[in-house]
Order: structure tokens, then C-alpha cells, then sequence
């Protein structure tokens, strides 16, 4: 929160240019997010998802700086390029462009492709006569106590596996498939992150299961052990197949 005394009026100044700068269509940052996307004004806030290099989006330029500079339409439009930054990572934005309504700092809804004008307005005025509801929308994600460390495979680089970070399926989705058809140490070290990461985020039967697996195939029996347990007890609790991790448990058994 800035604080307003004699001594910073210039820097209020400074920071009023750069929202309404902002408001016509600079980009964004992870960091700007609050204090632009997030605020409560009882606006409704378009936060277009896009990127230099992406086609549809660049069609659709003109069109959003058409309704940015339109005062009769009541919208802040504020676009964040996918490849700078993590927000859309967190609201797991698979595709661009992708435009997500909020007012108050909750989340109205969403659409992607390219939209003609009025189609686009007319869906802004629509959400605009929304009633707010719900949580703040959740763009900074869940922190982690776990550093991501690349694999020795050339896929499973940090850049490639910092998209999946806030996606827990994903993560053990990875993960398992790393467990079957990789062997070196280092690919598995890397997998077994991914999944403590998933867990970490959401805890299920198959992560906690690909976790158990992983420490056995790194040879840590015990902690193994440890894991394939937790993973039984909660498939009990949940009514999961036990199969699977009933199996890991017998090998452990005669090891």
C-alpha cells in the first residue's frame, strides 16, 4: 500500500502514468497482478492470455485495442504474455489466446480463440452483469517446499517441467511414466520431485502410489516401505484399488 506524505507525490504520480498505461493494453507481470487485475472496483477486468509469437493473437490485436480505447464499454483489458510469466502456469491456461472475466478479484468465467468485436463485447457486458461471488481467484498458486531439478533425459529440462508445477495430475502423470521407462538415477530423482510436488498439491491414491515406486526403483526400501503403506491406507479410506501398491508391497516383503 502506498503511503501519501509530501515527499512522494512525484512517485504517485509515477505509479497513476503506469495503471493508466496499464489500462491500454501494456503487458502485465506476475507481480503487477494485484494491483491491476486483482483490484476491487466493481469493473470488470478482461486479462488476455497471449503471446508475440502466437497467430490468432496477433489477429486479434486490433480488436482489443478497439474495446481497450471504446469508454462505452466498461472493461479494463490487461494482457500477460505466457511465455514471461507463471500466472498462467497456476490457472492452467492450455491454450491462446484465452481471456479470463473478473471483477472484485473473483473469476466470472472464461473463453479463448479469436472472437469477432461484438462477440467479445457482448460477452464482457454479460459478465459484467454477473453477480460476484466465490473465493479471490488463486493466480499466485500453492508455494513448495521442493526445488524443481531437471532429469537426465533432454525433455525433462526445467523449462519444460515448470509448466506442470501447479497441475498435480500432470505432474504424477509424468512421474509414473519416468518410473516405467526410465532407469537413470538422476531421471528418477527428478520424477520422484514431480511427485512429492503432486502430492504436495493434492494429495491421491496414485501419487502417493508413484511416489512408493519411485523410492523402490532408487532402492530405498524402507522409505519405500513407509510410502506404500500411506498409499494403502488411504486407498482404503477412499475405496481404491489396492492392487497395484499390494504388489510393491510383496516385492518389499522378500527384499
Amino acid at each position: 500500500m502506498i503511503k501519501i506524505d509530501n515527499m512522494r507525490i512525484l512517485f504517485l504520480i509515477s505509479c497513476s502514468l503506469f495503471l493508466m498505461t496499464a489500462t491500454a493494453q501494456d503487458y502485465i507481470t506476475d507481480e503487477q497482478m494485484e494491483e491491476t487485475v486483482m483490484v476491487e472496483d466493481d469493473q470488470v477486468k478482461l486479462l488476455y492470455f497471449t503471446a508475440p509469437w502466437c497467430g490468432p493473437c496477433r489477429y486479434m490485436a486490433p480488436v482489443m485495442k478497439s474495446i481497450a480505447e471504446d469508454p462505452s464499454v466498461n472493461v479494463k483489458i490487461y494482457k500477460m504474455n505466457t511465455d514471461d510469466n507463471k500466472t498462467d502456469d497456476i490457472l492452467r491456461v492450455n491454450s491462446i489466446p484465452t481471456y479470463f472475466f473478473i471483477k472484485n478479484g473473483r473469476k466470472l468465467g472464461q473463453s479463448g480463440s479469436v472472437m469477432k468485436r461484438e462477440d467479445l463485447v457482448k460477452m464482457i457486458e454479460r459478465h459484467d452483469r454477473m453477480k460476484v461471488s466465490g473465493d479471490r481467484l488463486a493466480y499466485k498458486g500453492k508455494p513448495s517446499q521442493y526445488e524443481l531439478v531437471a532429469g537426465a533425459h533432454e525433455k525433462l529440462s526445467v523449462k519444460n517441467l515448470e509448466t506442470l508445477w501447479y497441475a498435480p495430475h500432470q505432474l504424477n502423470e509424468l512421474a509414473w511414466k519416468i518410473y516405467q521407462n526410465l532407469s537413470e538415477e538422476k531421471d528418477l530423482n527428478c520424477a520422484l520431485v514431480l511427485a512429492n510436488r503432486s502430492i504436495e498439491l493434492e494429495t491421491f491414491t496414485s501419487n502417493l502410489e508413484t511416489k512408493a515406486h519411485l523410492l523402490y526403483k532408487l532402492n530405498q526400501n524402507a522409505q519405500a516401505k513407509k510410502a506404500a503403506l500411506k498409499a494403502k491406507r488411504h486407498a482404503q479410506k477412499n475405496g481404491d484399488f489396492t492392487g497395484i501398491i499390494d504388489e510393491l508391497l510383496d516385492k518389499l516383503a522378500t527384499e
